[in-house]
């Protein structure tokens, strides 16, 4: 979980991102639960989709109402003691957004076809 928290963050600058972080949490808590048999979140999965929907989209919509381009990216820099100079973006937010739609959407798939048993019989079945 702390390699997808790097992919995330230094998604924007270096590979990485939204994307294969999302990916990497996903197999994380999918190994999770093949090896205690339970789920590690104690909500549905799918929920995180229209969460991460919601972020994305509203990340592309600020900069279109204030007159810029859909989805302009906006960027600065942040001193503190701790990190140093580091930049910060708005391309985070967008990410982070999509983050979320591709963990609940791959956990949610992984989770329906980790429940199905397949004893089970349909009529067609011989």
């Amino acid at each position: 979980m702390l390699l997808t928290a790097l992919l995330l963050w230094r998604g924007h600058n270096a590979p990485g991102g939204g994307f294969i972080a999302g990916l990497m949490t996903a197999c994380a808590l999918i190994l999770h639960r093949v090896a205690n048999g339970r789920c590690a979140l104690n909500f549905p999965p799918l929920t995180l989709v229209p969460w991460g929907l919601a972020l994305s989209f509203t990340t592309g919509l600020v900069p279109y109402l204030l007159g810029r381009a859909y989805l302009k990216s906006d960027y600065g820099y942040v001193s503190t003691p701790l990190t140093g100079e580091f930049e910060w973006a708005t391309a985070l937010l967008f990410d982070v957004g999509v983050y979320l739609i591709v963990a609940g959407s791959a956990l949610h798939i992984a989770y329906e076809l980790i429940d199905v048993n397949p004893r089970e019989r349909v009529e067609d079945d011989r």
